[in-house]
């Protein structure tokens, strides 16, 4: 079990040419084109994970299919960190049915266009995935906490553009209420 941190950093769409040159210029190596991504949040009817701040999520990325927990988010004002614990699943199917043979249901559904970029910094892995979502675009940035103010910036952020909010929350901000 490891915590995770990252942040997110809303842009404009004009601000994603020439992003890919700077990420390559500072050591990221790319991992993947941009790849459609579907993710299920899984509840109880009560809201159980969701009221106390925690998710089940299944996610398909191209060919491969992860089911991840994570815990309640930890008191930090400028970076997510949550734990984490993830694995990966041979079939989005079946792990769908699982879940919701034992009660769980889907109570979110968010899909993005995703690229991801890697390099190693400080001695420790940091990831910075490209998201092309229906509410816009994001660079997250997910590593170190040294590390990801590093990279932003270099990348021209600060932890004022900083965002903590997950995926969920910012659909649901824009009007969109997934499944």
């Amino acid at each position: 079990m490891k915590d995770e941190t990252e942040v997110k950093i809303r842009i404009s769409e004009e601000m994603l040419e020439g992003l890919e040159d700077k990420l390559l210029e500072i050591g990221f190596q790319p991992l993947s084109e941009s790849t459609f991504e579907d993710n299920l949040l899984f509840d109880f009817p009560d809201r159980t994970l969701e009221n106390s701040g925690c998710a089940l999520r299944l996610r398909k990325y191209g060919d491969s299919y992860t089911l991840t927990y994570k815990g309640p988010k930890k008191r930090d004002p400028h970076m997510k960190v949550r734990q984490e614990i993830e694995t990966s699943v041979g079939s989005f199917d079946s792990t769908r049915s699982l879940l919701e043979s034992i009660g769980l249901k889907v109570n979110f559904e968010y899909a993005k266009w995703r690229r991801k970029y890697q390099a190693t910094w400080n001695d420790g892995d940091v990831e910075v995935c490209i998201d092309k979502t229906p509410i816009g675009f994001f660079v997250e940035i997910e590593g170190e906490r040294e590390s990801i103010n590093q990279i932003a910036n270099r990348l021209g952020w600060d932890s004022s553009d900083f965002i903590t909010e997950n995926y969920v929350n910012l659909y649901r901000e824009a009007g969109m209420n997934g499944a």
